[in-house]
């Protein structure tokens, strides 16, 4: 506790840090509110979602339905990289990849929908915006939520029933890369005596090509280049979702109510990738050219079950109890040839996961006082999976085949109990309380590695307090103290091995650390935050981490090959600023057109103590990241137009004592266009990633034997977007 006492001291010198260049080279309600029934209807008139902000001892950010439907986004991925303090690795379209919260990587950040962790199989760009009410941003720790969320945690919170009729239909077409992509959505709504119910759709067809190039060089420890080839990557394929998630909510009478929600997902995916390596000097790679097709599916159901009562003396009892099956099935061929163009390797893999779970969360609130409100609750889940991979390699050449048959079964089962008080000890002063004890266990057992158990289990702590400044209604600080930890995830545990075609220090084998210990974190919070009386805010914050058994992959040479694999390598201290803000163009020119502005930008440091520097923060970590963006309604017209420009840095960082990754910067630009022709019908065209950027990656591999460096570059392309909506 007595390296958390500089922690504000730090944050002062990021602003000189901020200016040094780089190196080249998954509906709960939110946090639970007082119970006082002015604050509560003043939350509910407020549509943006700033006043539940403002009045909340925890400091979150409220992203309402309009702005996350206001490009036309298919899927969430595209919609979060626009929000304040948060990062998206995605690929063509938007689909796959890590939403960061901090700059921070995968597993830092939690992700949340209608408060619990997201399913097996269910994936952020599987949800269309169209299904969402609201996304809550989560800077600190909350008791209620899991304190999985060293970096913060994003809810994603889904409409509710709905207690009036509607029916809307939307219809999307995008074009990338001369490839079409094709959404259908909607939903339908209606209401019988007690009973409100709500269908809402999403149907995706989107096919895909892509190319990129890369080169590899290898140097002995003289500096003296002994091999240099280049490659050529083609990719190409098909894929979708269908999903539903109907919504039924009885009033079973005065203040007792019942919601049922469900979720079905179906995800087919087809896809080509062909590699071409082309020797330039020294010897070629194993296998100068390769052929990988891969078919997949599959199919996620969930339901849950939510029981409300509500109390004449204010207390409350919400209980949920859900349960989700989840079914995949992957087939593969994959082709290496040599440099006569002879097929040397013939792969093919048989994959299949089926996964059951059970979850149950729970909590009682009750009034103590005007003002003063206490919850207790917990939050339990299992979850049971098998895997079975069927791999057979063989070599037409010689007619030896070998087979590599992995099975293992899974089980994690996890538990927590929470207790949070929030009290407004004054009309100035709140004051939040909380403490977690949540602990998992994971057992996996295979036939090629012995019975693996790892428990964990921690104490969280958390501290909120806001303060309201004498003499004004527009301004306020906050400040957090919260425990916070990450646990192993399955696949960093698991010692099952993958393979890369082309074994080489830049692109290894991979395979799991049975022996890994849980990152804990404590973190401190603080925030200023200004609301105008013309409406919108501004806020700047700082946070500092001290994080203990980092984990981290290493690359290592073992029996002739390279794997990588993860570890605990040492400590860390994580710190940062940032600022976001929301208003209009006539609050700093009064004479100005009536614009709508919005702006974030971020500055993220780390260092871990075991790595030498410079450039030794966490791994894929984002030193700055920021978006400006504006919305105009023409005057006198049906048109609206607005423009997003996001951006990221790149930069060196040093992944191990023999490894270095260098990244470029990204920019995104869009634009949109909106034409209302009536209530009824409106028509929505956009295009995302106007300026087309290609990612550049530079992995670097140094030890006695020399180095190693692969330069990539994968191609980017703009996106055309038409979206036609009807409410009938």
């Amino acid at each position: 506790m007595s390296r958390l006492i500089p922690a504000f001291l730090c944050a002062a010198s990021l602003t000189a840090v901020a200016q040094q260049t780089p190196a080249p080279a998954t509906p709960t309600p939110p946090q639970p509110r007082k119970e006082e029934p002015q604050k509560l209807e003043k939350i509910e008139v407020q549509a943006d979602g700033l006043a539940e902000r403002r009045e909340s001892t925890a400091s979150k950010i409220i992203v309402n339905s309009e702005e996350i439907q206001k490009y036309g986004d298919t899927n969430l991925l595209e919609v979060l990289k626009r929000l304040p303090g948060v990062t998206v690795d995605s690929g063509p379209g938007g689909r796959g990849g890590a939403v960061r919260m901090r700059g921070l990587g995968s597993g830092y950040t939690q992700i949340l929908v209608n408060g619990e962790r997201m399913p097996p199989g269910f994936t952020l760009d599987s949800i269309a915006p169209d299904l969402i009410e609201r996304i809550e941003i989560i800077r600190g720790a909350s008791a209620e939520y899991s304190a999985q969320a060293m970096a913060g945690t994003i809810n994603v919170v889904l409409k509710r029933a709905l207690s009036t009729q509607r029916k809307e239909l939307k219809l999307n077409v995008s074009l990338e890369n001369d490839k079409p992509n094709v959404n259908v959505s909607g939903q339908w709504a209606d209401k019988s005596g007690s009973l409100s119910w709500t269908l809402p759709f999403n149907a995706t067809r989107f096919s895909f090509t892509g190319e990129g190039s890369s080169e590899q060089r290898v140097y002995d420890p003289d500096w003296d280049l002994t091999q240099f080839f280049l490659s050529r990557r083609l990719s190409e394929g098909f894929g979708g979702n269908v999903n539903i998630a109907p919504r039924l909510s009885w009033n079973l009478g005065t203040n007792n109510t019942l919601n049922v929600d469900a979720f079905a997902l179906f995800n087919p995916f087809r896809g080509h990738f062909i590699e071409d390596n082309t020797p330039v000097s020294g010897p070629p790679p194993q296998y100068v050219s390769t052929d990988l097709r891969v078919a997949n599916t599959n199919r996620t159901a969930r339901a849950n079950a939510q029981w409300v009562r509500r109390f004449t003396d204010g207390s409350r009892i919400d209980a949920k109890v859900g349960g989700t099956i989840f079914d995949f099935n992957s087939d593969s061929t994959f082709a290496g040839n040599d440099l006569a163009g002879i097929t040397t390797l013939e792969r093919t893999v048989d994959s299949t996961i089926r996964d059951g779970g059970l979850t149950t969360i729970g909590k009682y609130s009750f009034p103590v006082t005007k003002g003063h409100a206490m919850v207790t609750g917990w939050d339990g889940g299992w979850n049971e999976r098998e895997d079975t991979r069927l791999q057979q390699d063989l070599n037409p050449v010689t007619g030896v085949a070998t087979r590599l048959d992995e099975a293992f079964d899974t089980s994690i089962r996890r538990f927590a109990l929470f207790g949070q008080d929030e009290w407004d000890v004054t009309d100035r002063l709140a004051v939040y309380l909380g403490l977690r004890w949540e602990g998992i266990e994971t057992k996996s057992a295979g036939n090629t590695y012995d019975e693996i158990r790892n428990r964990s289990s921690v104490w969280s702590p958390i501290v909120n307090v806001l303060w309201k400044l004498p003499n004004t209604t527009k301004d306020q600080v906050r400040a957090g103290l919260s425990r916070t930890y990450r646990p192993p995830q399955i696949q960093e545990l698991v010692p099952r091995r993958f393979f890369a075609p082309n074994n080489s220090p830049t692109t290894p084998d991979f395979i799991g650390n049975p022996d890994l210990k849980p990152e804990l974190a404590w973190g401190l919070d603080a925030a200023y935050e200004h609301y105008p009386d013309a409406g919108g805010n501004m806020s700047i914050s700082a946070y500092y981490r001290i994080i203990d058994d980092v984990i981290q992959r290493e690359v290592v040479f073992e029996d002739g090959l390279y794997i990588s694999r993860p570890g605990n390598v040492g400590s860390a201290v994580v710190r940062g600023l940032e600022f976001d803000a929301k208003g209009k163009l006539k609050q700093i020119w009064a004479d100005g057109p009536d614009v709508d502005l919005r702006g974030n930008f971020a500055i993220n440091r780390s260092k871990v103590d075991t790595l030498p520097g410079p450039n030794n923060r966490l791994d894929s970590q984002v030193p700055w990241n920021g978006t400006v963006a504006f919305d105009y309604k023409v005057p006198t017209t049906p048109l609206t137009v607005g423009s997003s420009f996001t951006a990221r840095a790149g930069g060196t960082v040093r992944t191990s004592l023999a490894q270095t990754l260098y990244r470029s910067v990204t920019r995104q630009l869009e634009a949109y266009g909106l034409w209302r022709f009536s209530p009824t019908y409106q028509l929505r065209f956009t295009v995302q990633d106007i300026l087309a950027q290609d990612a550049l990656t530079v992995n670097s591999f140094t030890d006695a034997t020399g180095t190693v460096e692969r330069t990539t570059l994968d191609s980017r392309f703009r996106r055309f977007s038409f979206l036609w909506e009807m409410k009938l």
